[in-house]
């Protein structure tokens, strides 16, 4: 049975989006994720390539978390497999915690993985070898190996997650110490109790307060992709087990590729998030993956409704223009269903089916959504087919040259939205 945890996450509840079918700057998936709500940046680790797996070597891309577009990149050399990384805005420059090389195995052929930890400041177009890295700037926990850091901004926390011997262990730092170089533990260390990845492909996780998520995936036996993920989610005081469910968020994406978990506060409202990850193929391609990023609220609804998205205005196609009133949309969640809303009307001369204009990324479906709308009567025919695909395309469907559309009212658009 799902619960509601201290942080007011329910893992079995609703969710809202950030990006969705990001491409990255090179073609394998991220890795993990991060995000600088106050800059208005996410961050996403990714391998170079398959065949420099072994080598440790990754970009960092950075992604404009209104627009969903890439706006820059750091290459990372003898870094590690990008486990798991954090953000921390400082001013208008953001830090970024990762592993960070010698990385282990270095035998050039099995996957290599980071020992330590490490902060710098993005730097657009840069590259960054680990053997550049003062050994003053790289701290693992003793006895550690296979290292990877998260940040929890609202408690002031860095977590590294790391191997010691055979069991996975979670150590809590003073965030703002830590970035000062001196590491003073929060709480105890907490150990993965055995078994708790059996059958199981660790994706990432995350802390926030005294709460540990874990990302994990299940294979399908068959074609692999898309399996099914989960978020587990322990006590980081009491040592216990608190829940486990299915991610049931993005449900469209295909390929669908549990990665990497964070936190970050809502800039509009501070609402705090717990976000996760997919990647999912490129459309027309077989090999280049992109990113996908949703959230976890942790504020009850009110009188039963729960804003995942405020409104915001859509982008009218070319020929479209906005009625009396603007064309907007959000995102709401009524009785455990998320719906997609639209207001507003436009005006157009459509002979054909058509685009009519292109959502907000954090209103991008993973499946169609449709709804019938009022528009201008003609033969008594009074209503179209308004639908949003996964790309964020708003379309309208039976318009003819012999029954032409020249208005849509999209205030009855309420559909539900996945």
């Amino acid at each position: 049975m799902a619960i509601t945890d201290i942080n007011g996450i329910n893992l079995s509840g609703v969710t809202g989006k950030l990006i969705q079918t990001v491409p990255l700057t090179k073609n394998p998936a991220p890795q993990a994720i991060a995000s600088d709500p106050v800059n208005g940046h996410v961050f996403v680790l990714q391998m170079e390539s398959a065949a420099k797996t072994p080598l440790g070597n990754m970009y960092l891309n950075r992604i404009d978390r209104n627009t969903g577009r890439l706006t820059g990149s750091m290459y990372l050399t003898g870094f590690g497999h990008g486990i798991s990384m954090g953000a921390e805005p400082v001013g208008t420059d953001t830090y970024l915690w990762t592993e960070v090389g010698p990385v282990s195995p270095n035998d050039g052929v099995s996957n290599a993985f980071g020992t330590a930890v490490t902060r710098f400041p993005f730097v657009d177009g840069a590259t960054l070898d680990q053997a550049d890295v003062p050994a003053s700037k790289k701290f693992c926990p003793p006895g550690g190996r296979s290292t990877g850091p998260s940040v929890d901004l609202a408690n002031n926390t860095l977590t590294i997650v790391y191997f010691k011997g055979s069991v996975r262990c979670f150590t809590r730092y003073d965030l703002a110490k830590a970035a000062q170089g001196e590491w003073v533990e929060v709480g105890s260390t907490f150990e993965l109790p055995t078994g708790a990845e059996s059958g199981l492909t660790f994706q990432g996780y995350t802390a926030l307060g005294g709460v540990l998520y874990l990302y994990q995936w299940k294979k399908d036996p068959v074609t692999t992709y898309p399996g099914t993920a989960y978020i587990t989610s322990y006590s980081l005081d009491s040592k216990t087990k608190l829940d486990s469910q299915v991610v049931t968020g993005a449900d469209g994406l295909e390929r669908r590729e549990p990665e990497g978990l964070a936190v970050e506060a809502d800039p509009a409202t501070g609402e705090t998030r717990l976000l996760f990850g997919f990647s999912d193929t490129v459309p027309g391609t077989t090999g280049r993956r992109n990113v996908t990023i949703g959230w976890y609220p942790t504020q009850p609804a009110v009188d039963g409704v729960k804003v995942l998205s405020g409104w915001e205005n859509l982008t009218l196609a070319a020929g479209v223009t906005a009625g009396a009133e603007a064309p907007r949309g959000r995102l709401v969640a009524l009785a455990d269903t998320t719906y997609l809303q639209l207001r507003g009307t436009l005006t157009c001369k459509l002979t054909a089916d058509a685009l009519i204009a292109t959502l907000p990324q954090r209103l991008f479906p993973t499946r169609p959504v449709r709804q019938n709308t009022p528009r201008n009567m003609y033969y008594g025919v009074g209503v179209c087919r308004v639908e949003a695909n996964k790309l964020g395309e708003l379309w309208a469907f039976g318009a003819t040259a012999d029954n032409a559309i020249s208005w849509i009212d999209l205030d009855c658009f309420s559909a539900a939205w996945r």
